[in-house]
């Protein structure tokens, strides 16, 4: 990286980690809202457990929960800290792709992406089928801003490898659904996330692809080994066979897991 960046990156980097944790903020809406069918819009944030209408005082992105100490304001119930980790980690991911393409325009795309694949991703972890919806208007939207940067700093690898990729995914995903229309699997078998992560590693180019595809094959490897050892040992037991829904959550959607370390392995190898 040349040292012309870094002036530029220590601008750039605090307003990524920024927007990464509203964005986050709104990543928690859409995986509580979309699988039940909810608008993401309407009603405003409201508590789960009383269904009270929240204060703009208690959506702000990790400090109100920190100054909540993590329970509602009026009923007092526990506040999960999977909402603060969301946006903590939706904001690292953004700091981390924003350096790796140097403050461009094309990361803007790429931290769409991101932002699909954790939301399809907490919502296959939660034994339920993320909606098509959401893995489309992520892809749509981060291929075209990662296209248009991309054609704008003459990255042409870039722009052919993201539309390649998305291309490719799409025929993987077709011929998944063709095979299994009924789509057995609660979870969808992580056919959402193969639009995101085609769109995403295509324009890394074959280095980064290699190192990403490497890291799925292991990832995945090690999940379907520690569900297999896990299953086996409740074989017999009063509980019998444990079934691949009640397998702890990231053993339980093998594939989305393996992607999203897939993604980061090729990101930071490509940048």
């Amino acid at each position: 990286m040349g040292s012309d960046h870094i002036p530029l990156l220590a601008v750039v980097l605090p307003v990524a980690g920024l927007v990464g944790l509203f964005v986050g903020s709104f990543l928690n809406v859409v995986v509580y809202r979309t699988p039940l069918g909810l608008s993401v819009s309407r009603p405003r944030s409201f508590c789960p457990t009383c269904d009270r209408q929240l204060h703009w005082w208690e959506n702000v992105p990790l400090v109100s929960w920190l100054a909540l100490r993590g329970r509602c304001h009026t009923c007092h119930q526990p506040i999960s800290i999977r909402y603060p980790l969301v946006e903590l980690s939706t904001a690292v991911s953004f700091v981390l792709i924003t350096w790796a393409w140097h403050g461009t325009f094309i990361a803007t795309g790429y931290c769409v992406l991101a932002a699909g694949m954790i939301s399809v991703g907490l919502i296959e972890y939660g034994g339920r089928r993320a909606p098509l919806s959401v893995a489309a208007i992520a892809t749509g939207s981060g291929a075209v801003l990662v296209v248009v940067g991309a054609g704008w700093l003459h990255h042409w690898s870039t722009l052919a490898g993201c539309l390649i990729g998305t291309v490719a995914a799409l025929v993987v995903f077709g011929a998944l659904r063709a095979a299994d229309p009924g789509c057995t699997d609660p979870r969808g078998h992580g056919r959402s996330s193969l639009l995101i992560a085609g769109c995403w590693v295509g324009g890394l180019g074959p280095v980064p692809l290699a190192v990403g595809a490497a890291a799925w094959v292991l990832t995945y490897f090690c999940c379907m080994v520690g569900a297999w050892s896990t299953a086996r040992r409740y074989a017999g037991t009063a509980e019998g066979p444990t079934p691949a829904t009640s397998l702890h959550p990231i053993l339980a959607a093998p594939l989305v897991s393996a992607l999203g370390v897939a993604l980061v392995a090729s990101l930071i190898a490509g940048g």
